[in-house]
């Protein structure tokens, strides 16, 4: 069976690609108005960052107000794709140094919300949630990248096992 950090090690690689996609487009590509579930690409990629950001604070036992009020400071990379880009690569280190710290990711914890309750969930199943909301919002992204006239950029998971594959192949 995979494991969880290698499956939020997919989610940190798909973002990279579109990342590095969108910035071989023409830079207004990122923040052209689309009639779509966003209104932008960045919008986009910054709600993921967002909920990165919420998800691991919630991983980490964060009482869920703190969790709100601090999630407001990503909001000044409204429309600034290297801003965007840069929250992202620091919510992957901080998510390495979350797995640096457990030794079960199988292990129950619970979590508290205002409107949903009290909900006991895994820390792998969680760290799964993350990884399919951005499997779920890079489709949008793709889906928007089309509507302006651009292709987008594969970011399936088995892609992702590829590039692993041929990577340790180079390596012999």
């Amino acid at each position: 069976m995979t494991d969880t950090k290698q499956f939020y090690d997919y989610h940190s690689w798909a973002n990279k690609k579109i990342f590095t996609h969108i910035e071989n487009l023409p830079e207004e590509t990122a923040y052209q108005e689309v009639k779509s579930v966003f209104p932008s690409v960045s919008d986009v990629l910054l709600h993921m960052c967002r909920a990165d950001y919420i998800w691991l604070n919630v991983l980490s036992g964060v009482a869920y107000q703190e969790i709100i009020d601090s999630a407001g400071k990503l909001e000044s990379a409204q429309g600034n794709m290297a801003a965007i880009k840069q929250h992202a690569a620091e919510l992957e280190s901080q998510y390495h140094d979350f797995f640096s710290r457990q030794t079960d990711l199988e292990q129950t914890f619970t979590m508290q919300h205002p409107k949903l309750g009290t909900l006991e969930s895994t820390y792998a199943d969680t760290i799964l949630h993350v990884v399919n909301h951005g499997t779920y919002h890079r489709g949008n992204v793709t889906a928007m990248l089309r509507q302006l006239g651009h292709s987008g950029i594969p970011t399936d998971y088995m892609y992702y096992l590829y590039e692993l594959y041929e990577k340790r192949e180079s390596k012999g």
